[in-house]
């Protein structure tokens, strides 16, 4: 019994190799959400107006706010928005409040809204919206490598 603890449960070298290499791999397809470079770079493809209400108009959309809540918001053909946000307060406590508000196309092809989430008005945002494999991603440019974007995803 004079063999270390550690040289017992020390991971060889070609399995350590392996999973940095595997982690090494897979670190472009997570990153791919963060900015428009490399979503693009990933494969995306920005969608037109007539795309966007073809694949995502009438359909419940999920996904995450600037300020962290959970969205879950519909764009209604009649250019209605209705959904809920889920935030939860410091205590853990999910406080959900309804989305209102209305959405158009602009002439520069964006989707523009302004949205009630709560009490709280948004002031009017226009976006590009863009496709990755079954995900969409919204972002305040489309020629911006570094603005931030945020997916989006059809509801089952």
């Amino acid at each position: 019994m004079s063999r270390s603890f550690n040289r017992e449960k020390a991971v060889p070298l070609p399995k350590k190799v392996l999973v940095g290499l595997a982690l090494w791999l897979w670190v472009p397809f997570a990153v791919a959400q963060n900015n428009l470079g490399e979503l693009v770079d990933a494969g995306a493809k920005k969608l037109s107006p007539d795309e966007f209400k073809h694949e995502l108009v009438q359909r419940t959309l999920l996904g995450m706010s600037p300020s962290g809540s959970r969205m879950e918001l519909m764009y209604a053909s009649s250019g209605v928005i209705q959904g809920s946000s889920d935030t939860p307060n410091v205590r853990g406590v999910t406080f959900t409040a309804p989305i209102d508000g209305v959405w158009n196309v602009d002439d520069s092809g964006r989707i523009c809204t302004s949205m009630v989430i709560g009490r709280n008005m948004l002031p009017l945002r226009c976006q590009f919206w863009f496709k990755y494999k079954e995900d969409y991603f919204v972002a305040d440019s489309d020629s911006d490598r570094y603005v931030k974007v945020f997916r989006r995803s059809v509801k089952p």
